[in-house]
């Protein structure tokens, strides 16, 4: 299909989020044609070896990241980038690991028709400050020392991607600019990242403006500050970026670092410019909207370090979610006139939603602007035949002992009866005779699926000892919260102190 601006401004209007500007179509509505861009884009990849360093420790294996390099590398791609975290214990050898699946599917670095594609690969924490891991890898001291990328990072970008490493650099393909911003300062504290030093300073001293009529991309590991995944999202960086970056309307960010999935719609923010969060190629968590963030965390996530948080964990009776079943990236392709995302869950091969479009220029107005997207988002809903199930049964809690103890066992459907408005989180109240509410919350495990995925529309258990709850009988009533923090009708059970 032949796609003309204006077919593409004015038409398919069940897609409009404001009047004229397309922000979401069913994949391969507006991809047809050659684009002028394409790319995939990942981030936390995060290899990491095995005692000794002789090979890859399961689960990190390159199964994945091979099946996504050979699906861009099938869509024609330009261009890869990786937002940091490749090398999860900061090791020469998960870095070139990382390589040789690279060349693998890109032999030289080029495409089977002998284009060139061009690596923007930089580095995040895991790369940068991971001597601790370092160590459970190789435990004598100048072994480890020798094989840290920190130690030289020169000299291993060099031996491993044949190219120089520089803390940042810009690449120009088909075109269009790629800055790369390495993290190559300090640790991580996942508030405020103060991750380079140098950024305002390299943009001041390029020689050529960019072209306004055209985006350019920069790619770090860190959230650009209140930009993706709002502004609670554990992993911003210090707010540099974005007072770099508000100067460009035309800028298009991309990082990681959070993990957070690319089913929370979230994930792309406009504002003085654009930002894209990348999630994760080896776990991807869900996050969570800040309004139900409770002081004792989430009852299936782990739980902060501290005090206040220890104290609940040990009666918490729910396991972790498994975050090691999806892994996800998206293929970028740039026309005239729009940007198309493309988002994939990798270990299944299945699409994670339509296709995003966002329209160009990017000065026009923004469809992906946060406000205007809370604004009109509706709430997520359950089956209007749902119910809930509530049984009494025991089970171990998460301690060290994992005792057993007398439980609520709490069934919930899956609130997916608005397919635009997907749970993150399940907001459970407990209510006791004496009218006295008991709040707690869960992750919901199918989030990060897409609604193909049987996962998406299975029921979720929450489940929490009869201890912390009265004597006397509750009453439960469970909402569905989606991203935006909107909440669904409830669902409501009761139950006698002798079971449902």
């Amino acid at each position: 299909m032949n796609v003309s601006r204006r077919f593409f401004i004015g038409g398919l209007g069940a897609f409009a989020l404001a009047p004229n500007r397309i922000f979401a179509a069913k994949p391969g509505v507006f991809t047809d044609g050659k684009p002028l861009l394409s790319f995939g884009a990942l981030s936390d990849v995060h290899f990491c070896l095995a005692k000794g360093g002789a090979s890859l420790r399961e689960p990190y294996g390159a199964e994945t990241l091979e099946k996504a390099f050979a699906w861009f590398r099938d869509n024609g791609v330009d261009a890869v980038t990786i937002a940091g975290d490749m090398a999860h214990s900061g090791l020469a050898g998960e870095l070139k690991a990382i390589a040789d699946v690279w060349f693998k599917i890109f032999p030289d670095d080029k495409s089977p028709d002998g284009r060139r594609v061009e690596r923007v690969f930089v580095f995040g924490n895991h790369d940068w400050s991971s001597p601790g891991r370092a160590k459970a890898v190789y435990p004598d001291a100048a072994e480890c020392k020798a094989n840290l990328l920190v130690a030289d990072p020169k000299k291993w970008w060099r031996e491993i991607f044949h190219e120089e490493w520089t803390p940042f650099f810009e690449k120009t393909v088909n075109g269009y600019p790629f800055i790369g911003a390495h993290w190559c300062h300090g640790g991580c504290n996942g508030k405020s990242e103060k991750f380079t030093k140098g950024m305002k300073e390299f943009y001041a001293a390029r020689k050529e403006p960019f072209d306004p009529a055209k985006p350019f991309f920069h790619v770090q590991h860190p959230h650009p500050r209140g930009t993706v995944h709002g502004e609670k999202v554990w992993g911003q960086d210090d707010g540099t970026t974005p007072s770099i970056l508000s100067s460009y309307p035309n800028a298009i960010a991309f990082s990681g670092h959070s993990h957070t999935s690319l089913t929370d719609e979230r994930a792309i923010w406009q504002g003085a410019f654009t930002s894209v969060g990348c999630a994760s190629l080896r776990n991807v968590s869900q996050g969570t909207p800040g309004a139900i963030w409770l002081q004792g965390g989430l009852e299936n996530a782990r739980t902060p370090k501290g005090k206040l948080y220890a104290k609940q964990n040990g009666i918490k009776a729910m396991g972790v979610t498994n975050l090691m079943d999806c892994r996800q990236g998206q293929l970028v392709r740039v026309y005239a006139d729009r940007v198309v995302f493309s988002r994939r869950e990798f270990m299944t091969g299945a699409a994670l939603g339509d296709d995003l479009v966002m329209p160009l220029p990017a000065a026009e107005k923004k469809p992906f602007s946060f406000p205007s997207r809370a604004a009109k988002a509706v709430a997520p809903e359950f089956p209007k035949e749902a119910k809930l199930t509530v049984t009494r049964t025991k089970g171990p809690l998460r301690d060290k002992k994992r005792k057993q103890a007398d439980l609520w066992e709490v069934t919930i459907p899956a609130a997916t009866a608005v397919r635009s408005a997907r749970a993150g989180v399940y907001e459970v109240t407990a209510t006791g005779a004496d009218g006295k509410e008991h709040v707690f919350a869960m992750a919901v495990p199918g989030y990060r699926f897409p609604l193909s995925d049987p996962r998406a529309s299975a029921p979720s258990v929450f489940r929490v000892a009869c201890s912390r709850l009265p004597a006397d009988g509750v009453a439960f009533s469970v909402r569905a919260i989606s991203c935006w923090g909107k909440k669904s009708a409830p669902l409501v059970a009761k139950t006698q102190e002798a079971g449902a």
